[in-house]
C-alpha cells in the first residue's frame, strides 16, 4: 500500500469516522501505527466523529505499545509528550482518563510518566483519581499517588460537579479497601457533597454496608445529616441494613448516648427511623429499634406515628409487633393531624387483615375531624371486604352520618365506587338526605358518574325505592337520568322488560313490561297561585325535549305508547277523524253543489256585481245546511287554535301544520260567506278550490297519528321540506334562465315568454322536462307557422346556446341531484320520520 500511496487517502474515515490510525490504536498494532504515520503521513491529531483522538483510543483499550509509538512520533515531530497527553476528547477526557477507564496499569503508568496530571478534570470536574476510586482500582490509585505525590493532596480535596471527593466515589460503590487507603492518605472522612451527604451517609444510601462499617470504625461522624435531615440510622433502615450490627459498631466507636440520640431523631418530614422501618416493612429493623429503646409513639409533622404508617401500608406483622410493645395499648387509638386513627387508615386503604387485628385488639370507633367513621372511609375507597368486616362487627356504623350528614352511601357515590354502593344497598342501608337535601343518586347525577348511578337504579331490590327519591335539585330521578345520563336510563328500561326463560315458540313464553320507570310522579306549579298541576307523560316528553332517540325507540317506550293508544288514544283520534271526515264531506259536497248551481245560473258574474239568488234553485237549502255545518266546525277548531296560540305564543306560527289549518279556516269562511247572505261572488269559486285542496291535504296530515300509515306521511313531509329547501336554493338558476329567455324571446311573439312572471313559470315547467323544442324553437327558427301566431327567433345563436346550457344544468343535473338526494338519504329520512312520529305521538297523548 505504501508503494501506491498516491492512490490512497489515509485520512478517510470508516465507521464513526475512525481512520486507520484509530483502528491500529484500538487493536494495539504498534507497527501499523508507525507505518501509517511515517510512510503514509496519517495525522495523529485527526479525531473521529465521536471526538476521540488515536491516543485516547489507545489509552481506552490498554494499547500501551501503540501509545508509546504515538508519543515517540510526536516527539520526533517537535511536539512534547505533555502536549499529546493533554488532548481533550468530546467529553473532556485526557488520555489518562481513558487509560483509567480501561483499567490497564501499563497504560496509566505510561500516561503518568509522559507528564499527565492526576488532578486534570474533565467536563464534570472528575479527576482520574475519582474514576479509579469509583472502579475500585486501588493499585492504580497507589500508582498515581506514588508517581505524583505533589498532586495527592489536591486530588483528595477536589470535588466533581456533585461536590463529591474521591472518598465519596469509593464509598458510593462500596470500595472499602480504597476508603481505608484514602483516609490513611489524609482524605477528609466527613466531607459533604452537594446534598450534604458525608461518605458514611452516601455509603448507607447505596447499601454499601462494608464501607459503612469501615467508616464507623475509622471515626466518621455519625451525627451528620443530609439535606433531608436524615441520619445514618434513617438510611440504614430505609435500605435494609442490619441495624444490630451498625448499632453495635456505633456503640463501640462512640458511646451509648450517641446511639440513643440517633434512634428518635426526625428528618425534615418529622419521621424517625421507626417510621421508615414501619413504612418499608422491615420487621427486623422494627424489632431492633424497639429493643434499642426507640420511642413507639413518636409522631411526624402530620401527626402520624409508626403505627399509622404500618396501618397505611398494610404491614400486618409490624402492626402486631408495635401493638405488642409496652405502649401498644396506648397508641392503638391515637389520631393524626386529620383525626384519623390507625383503624381509620387501615380501613381507608382496604387492609382487611390489619383492620381485623385492630378490631380484635379493641380499637375504638372514633370519628375523624370530618365526623367520618372507618366504614365511611372504606366506602369512599370502595373496599367491599373491609366494609363487610366492619359491618359484621359494628352494624350500627352503616347509617351513621358525618358532619355534612353524608352517609357511607353518599361518600361511595361521590367517589364513584359502584361495588361499594351495591354492597351497601344489599346491607339495606337507609336512603337519607344530607345537609344540602341531596341523596346519593343526586350526587351520581350531578357528577355524571354512570357506574355509580347504574349500580343504584338497576339494583335488584332497591331500584324502585331509589327512582322514587325527590330532592330540590332533581324532583324526579327519571327526568334527571333522561336529561343527563340516557345510557343509564336505557339500562333501567332494559331491566323493566322480563322475558320467560323458554323458547319464543313455546306456549309458556311471555314478555312482561313494567312501566314504573316511565310513570314518575312529577308535578309542577301552575301560574302565580302556586297550585299543583300534574304533568302528563313527563318521561316521554323529556325524551322528546332532549332528543333521546334511542330511549323513544326502546321497546319499553314503544310498548307504553302502544298501551296508551289502545287504551284511549285510538278512540279519541278515530272520533277526531270521524268529525273531520264530516267536515271534509261537507266541504266537498258544498263545492260540488256550488259548481252545479253556478253552471245552471243564467246570470253573468262580474268582479263587482252582486247577484240575488233565484227562489227556484232546488239545492239552496242543502247549501245552507252544509254551510252551517262548516261554520260550526270552523268555529270550534278556531277556538282550539286560538287557545294553542295563547299558550305557545309566536312559535305557534312556525309550525307549518298550524299555518295550513289557519289558511283552511279562512278559505272555508270565504267560500261559504256569500251563500249565508244569499249572494254569490266570483272569489267564492277560488276560495272553494283552495278549501277543497287544503281540506284533503289536512286529511293526509291527520293520518300521521296512525301506526300503519303514519310513517309514510311523515317521510313524505320530510322529503317535501328537503325539496322546498333545495328549490329555494336553486331558484337562482330558475330566475337566471327565466330572465334570459324573456329577453331573447319576448320580441318573437312567444306568449309563454311575453312577461317576466310567465317566463319564470315557463322556465320552471321546462325544468320538469316540458321543453317543447319543436313548437318553441325549431318551427319559429324556420318560420313554420302552424297556428298563425307568427312566432320567430330574433336571436338564434344566443337562444340555442342558452337552451343547451339550460338542458345540461336543469333537467339533467338538477333533477338527477334531487333524485339522488331522495334515494340516497332515504334511510336517514326514515329514522328522522320515525323519531318525529314517536315525538308526535307523545305530544298528542300529552294533549289528551
Amino acid at each position: 500500500m505504501c508503494k501506491f500511496k498516491d492512490r490512497i487517502d489515509p485520512r478517510q474515515g470508516g465507521n464513526h469516522g475512525r481512520t486507520a490510525l484509530h483502528l491500529a490504536a484500538i487493536h494495539d498494532n504498534d507497527e501499523c501505527a508507525r507505518i501509517l504515520m511515517k510512510d503514509l503521513g496519517v495525522d495523529n491529531r485527526q479525531p473521529c466523529h465521536n471526538g476521540y483522538y488515536p491516543i485516547h483510543e489507545a489509552a481506552k483499550n490498554a494499547a500501551s505499545r501503540t501509545m508509546e509509538v504515538l508519543l515517540q512520533w510526536a516527539e520526533s515531530r517537535g511536539d512534547s509528550r505533555h502536549q499529546m497527553i493533554s488532548f481533550f476528547d468530546a467529553e473532556g477526557n485526557v488520555p489518562l482518563h481513558s487509560a483509567v477507564h480501561s483499567g490497564d496499569f501499563k497504560a496509566v503508568e505510561l500516561c503518568l510518566k509522559s507528564g499527565a496530571k492526576i488532578s486534570t478534570q474533565q467536563y464534570d470536574l472528575s479527576t482520574p483519581v475519582h474514576l479509579a476510586c469509583a472502579q475500585g482500582a486501588i493499585e492504580i490509585v497507589r500508582l498515581m499517588f506514588g508517581l505524583q505525590p505533589a498532586e495527592k493532596d489536591q486530588c483528595l480535596c477536589s470535588c466533581d460537579a456533585q461536590k463529591m471527593t474521591p472518598l465519596h466515589c469509593a464509598a458510593m460503590f462500596d470500595r472499602s479497601e480504597i476508603v481505608q487507603y484514602l483516609i490513611e492518605e489524609g482524605a477528609d472522612i466527613n466531607a459533604l457533597d452537594k446534598e450534604s451527604r458525608s461518605p458514611l451517609l452516601l455509603a448507607a444510601s447505596r447499601s454499601g454496608w462494608r464501607t459503612v462499617t469501615s467508616l464507623i470504625r475509622l471515626g466518621a461522624d455519625v451525627q451528620v445529616k443530609d439535606s433531608g435531615k436524615r441520619n445514618v440510622l434513617h438510611l440504614v433502615v430505609m435500605y435494609g441494613g442490619r441495624l444490630d450490627e451498625f448499632a453495635h459498631e456505633i456503640t463501640m466507636a462512640n458511646n451509648q448516648d450517641a446511639l440513643e440520640m440517633l434512634l428518635n431523631e426526625k428528618d425534615n418530614t418529622g419521621c424517625s427511623p421507626l417510621h421508615y422501618a414501619s413504612r418499608g416493612g422491615h420487621i427486623r429493623s422494627v424489632e431492633s429499634l424497639l429493643r434499642l429503646g426507640a420511642c413507639v409513639n413518636i409522631k411526624n409533622y402530620n401527626g402520624e406515628s409508626p403505627l399509622h404508617f404500618g396501618a397505611r401500608y398494610g404491614r400486618y406483622n409490624i402492626v402486631k409487633k408495635l401493638l405488642n410493645s409496652e405502649k401498644g395499648a396506648f397508641i392503638i387509638n391515637e389520631s393524626d393531624g386529620e383525626g384519623l386513627t390507625p383503624l381509620h387508615i387501615a380501613s381507608q386503604q382496604g387492609h382487611t387483615k390489619v383492620v381485623q387485628l385492630f378490631l380484635n385488639r379493641g380499637a375504638l370507633l372514633h370519628r375523624d375531624h370530618k365526623g367520618r367513621n372507618p366504614l365511611h372511609l372504606a366506602a369512599m375507597s370502595g373496599y367491599t371486604q373491609t366494609i363487610e368486616l366492619l359491618h359484621s362487627v359494628h352494624s350500627h356504623l352503616l347509617d351513621q352520618c358525618d358532619k355534612d350528614k353524608n352517609t357511607a352511601l353518599h361518600l361511595a357515590t361521590m367517589e364513584n365506587k359502584p361495588n361499594a354502593i351495591t354492597l351497601l344497598l344489599h346491607m339495606n342501608c337507609k336512603l337519607l338526605f344530607n345537609s344540602l337535601d341531596l341523596s346519593a343518586i343526586d350526587y351520581a347525577i350531578y357528577y355524571k358518574f354512570p357506574e355509580a348511578a347504574l349500580s343504584m337504579v338497576t339494583h335488584d331490590s332497591r331500584a324502585e325505592e331509589i327512582m322514587s327519591l325527590k330532592s330540590d335539585r332533581h324532583p324526579c330521578v327519571t327526568l334527571a337520568l333522561i336529561a343527563s345520563m340516557p345510557r343509564v336510563f336505557e339500562a333501567v328500561q332494559d331491566k323493566c322488560i322480563t322475558k320467560a326463560n323458554c323458547k319464543k315458540d313455546s306456549k309458556q313464553f311471555y314478555i312482561k313490561y313494567s312501566f314504573s320507570c316511565l310513570q314518575c310522579p312529577f308535578v309542577q306549579k301552575c301560574g302565580t297561585t302556586g297550585t299543583i298541576k300534574p304533568t302528563p307523560l313527563p318521561a316521554l316528553n323529556a325524551m322528546v325535549v332532549h332528543g333521546r332517540v334511542e330511549l323513544l325507540a326502546h321497546p319499553l317506550s314503544q310498548k307504553y305508547l302502544q298501551m296508551k293508544w289502545n287504551t284511549y288514544g285510538k278512540y279519541f283520534h278515530l272520533a277526531h277523524l270521524l268529525f273531520y271526515t264530516i267536515f271534509l264531506v261537507s266541504v266537498t259536497l258544498f263545492s260540488s253543489q256550488l259548481m252545479v248551481y253556478n253552471h245552471n245560473s243564467s246570470f253573468n258574474i262580474t268582479n263587482d256585481a252582486l247577484l240575488t239568488v233565484e227562489n227556484n234553485i232546488t239545492n239552496a237549502a242543502t247549501l245552507k245546511t252544509v254551510a252551517v255545518m262548516i261554520v260550526i266546525y270552523v268555529f270550534i277548531n278556531s277556538a282550539r287554535e286560538g287557545i294553542q296560540f295563547y299558550q305557545q305564543g309566536w312559535p305557534y306560527l312556525l309550525d307549518p301544520t298550524n299555518v295550513v289549518a289557519i289558511l283552511l279556516y279562512f278559505s272555508a269562511i270565504a267560500m261559504i260567506a256569500p251563500n249565508l247572505t244569499n249572494c254569490l261572488l266570483e272569489y267564492q269559486i277560488s276560495s272553494a278550490s283552495i278549501t277543497v285542496f287544503l281540506s284533503w291535504f289536512t286529511l293526509l296530515l291527520n293520518l300521521q297519528r296512525f301506526d300503519q300509515v303514519g310513517i309514510y306521511v311523515v317521510m313524505f313531509i320530510e322529503i317535501l321540506q328537503t325539496l322546498i329547501k333545495v328549490l329555494l336554493l336553486f331558484s337562482i338558476l330558475i330566475a337566471a334562465f327565466g330572465l334570459a329567455f324573456y329577453i331573447l324571446l319576448s320580441r318573437g311573439r312567444h306568449l309563454a315568454f311575453s312577461t317576466i312572471p310567465m317566463s319564470l313559470l315557463r322556465t320552471f315547467a321546462m325544468m320538469l322536462g316540458e321543453i317543447d323544442l319543436l313548437g318553441t324553437y325549431i318551427h319559429p327558427l324556420y318560420k313554420i307557422d302552424e297556428n298563425g301566431q307568427n312566432r320567430t327567433i330574433p336571436y338564434p345563436v344566443p337562444v340555442f346556446l342558452m337552451l343547451g346550457v339550460f338542458m345540461v344544468l336543469m333537467p339533467i343535473l338538477l333533477m338527477n341531484l334531487l333524485i339522488g338526494l331522495a334515494v340516497g338519504d332515504i334511510e336517514s329520512v326514515r329514522r328522522n320520520a320515525q323519531l318525529k312520529r314517536l315525538a308526535m305521538q307523545v305530544i298528542l297523548h300529552t294533549e289528551l
